[in-house]
């Protein structure tokens, strides 16, 4: 097997939402090009865990946890963690990825990418600036955090968000079934228009537990793990925490799947909405104002 398809066999959770390729053809949804996400309700200590497997084989495990409310250049948000690890024992897996998230309104303020893949290792960062409206990347070169000239004072779009942070705000979607959103809020122009396709409901078993879901299926307009004709299918619970239940993909080479193992909703801290509003305007007077 090549190093390069050892690589779409084993990692399935850190490239949750870096799922390339057209929408299928022929679909005839509705597209929706509104912003109708809700209110942030994911509290600190929120954590999903998850069991990795390549058809029968279970390769590793991986997490995602609301970590923590940081602020980061003056602009408060939350730490938002996903991590995977395991793999054969000669292709091991250990990557971080970890989004800062301004709830209100929804935007990243900054995406790290910490990866060690077999012989790949890789640590990058990426800064949003949310008044200049630009995004500079930085990777570790003899350890140290060094700019990336080619990707520096980017132009982003408002509401700009990384691969993880994208994948909070599908959770946030109304997510009525035949509805086909479609959005220009990924950071890197390249990968809009993101589609999400609310596909249908559906009661499913996981080591969780049984669950009654909702099941969509998200696109990205890039290049990466699933860009070989595979598809994907994203189940998440179809109650207020939309708390993600499997992830099943279906590639050339076979076919991937990501099971919750564990749920905990969280009790900590969240961000009150109205000093979330005012800090997004700058002005104080603005608390409380509605969203578009």
């Amino acid at each position: 097997m090549t190093s390069g398809r050892v690589r779409r066999t084993v990692l399935v959770l850190p490239v949750l939402f870096c799922l390339a390729g057209p929408p299928p053809a022929g679909a005839q949804s509705p597209v929706s090009d509104v912003d109708p996400v809700g209110a942030w309700r994911f509290p600190v200590g929120e954590r999903m865990e998850f069991s990795v497997n390549w058809g029968r084989v279970r390769l590793g495990e991986g997490s995602i946890e609301v970590e923590a409310i940081d602020s980061i250049d003056g602009v408060e948000g939350y730490r938002v963690a996903m991590e995977a690890w395991g793999g054969p024992p000669f292709y091991r897996v250990q990557d971080r990825q970890v989004s800062w998230i301004r709830p209100r309104p929804l935007s990243s303020i900054r995406f790290e990418q910490r990866l060690s893949e077999g012989s790949y290792k890789r640590d990058t960062r990426y800064s949003f600036d949310l008044e200049a409206m630009t995004y500079d990347r930085h990777d570790i070169v003899d350890g140290e955090w060094s700019a990336r000239a080619e990707e520096t004072d980017i132009a982003i779009l408002e509401g700009a968000l990384d691969d993880v942070s994208f994948l909070f705000f599908a959770r946030l979607l109304p997510l009525e079934v035949g509805q086909r959103y479609e959005f220009d809020r990924y950071f890197k122009e390249s990968g809009n228009p993101v589609v999400i396709e609310v596909l249908r409901r559906e009661e499913i078993r996981v080591p969780a537990g049984t669950f009654q879901t909702i099941v969509v299926r998200p696109i990205i307009q890039t290049g990466g793990a699933f860009g070989d004709g595979g598809e994907a299918e994203l189940y998440l619970t179809d109650d207020e925490h939309r708390a993600i239940v499997r992830l099943k993909t279906s590639m050339a080479v076979g076919s991937g799947n990501l099971f919750l193992t564990k749920y905990e909703p969280g009790d900590g801290a969240l961000i009150p909405i109205d000093s979330a509003a005012a800090a997004a305007s700058g002005n104080p007077a603005d608390a409380g104002e509605k969203l578009p």
